[in-house]
């Protein structure tokens, strides 16, 4: 190789090193980790909702602490056992998330959310069949979460509904 093709390839390399650099770090700064943060919540709510052997016992709700604070992750699954302990069992989708506001400072944020979910209720008749407990509906939220950033990772402290609004399917 000539020295003018090496020197290229040197730039080129240094060039593509700086774009990546640049690119990894907005995609893990600490907005972006705040909403991963939202979203995989949101995703663990879902998926423990829906299975009827998701959560098991109490100690499943550690399940939910890689995102939440445990006073959470706690409510979380007591709401989640109490529907499933009546047979119910919610398949929700989250449709649309918006972040209208992420305020950071220091070690807290306050997070401000549209959210559009679409629900459907079933029991379990047998292992392979189900029946509607309540009719699909859309629901829009308005949301505010409270996030602590502890041992390296955002977790949430609250969620506050601020609106709910339903419509039938």
């Amino acid at each position: 190789m000539t020295r003018f093709l090496k020197k290229k390839a040197w730039l080129f390399a240094l060039l593509l090193t700086a774009t990546l650099t640049t690119a990894s770090e907005t995609g893990s700064g600490p907005e972006n980790r705040i909403e991963n943060t939202i979203l995989s919540y949101n995703r663990a709510l879902i998926e423990a909702a829906k299975d009827p052997n998701f959560l098991k016992d109490f100690s499943d709700k550690s399940r939910f602490e890689p995102f939440a604070e445990e006073k959470v992750a706690q409510k979380l699954y007591i709401w989640i056992k109490s529907w499933h302990e009546n047979n119910l069992y919610m398949d929700a989708e989250l449709l649309e998330i918006e972040f209208e506001k992420v305020d950071i400072t220091d070690k807290k944020a306050e997070v401000s959310t549209r959210e559009i979910w679409k629900y459907r209720y079933f029991r379990h008749v047998d292992i392979n069949r189900t029946t509607e407990a309540w009719p699909p509906a859309k629901i829009y939220y308005k949301v505010k979460y409270l996030l602590n950033f502890t041992d390296g990772n955002w977790k949430i402290e609250s969620i506050k509904v601020l609106s709910e609004r339903e419509e039938k399917l």
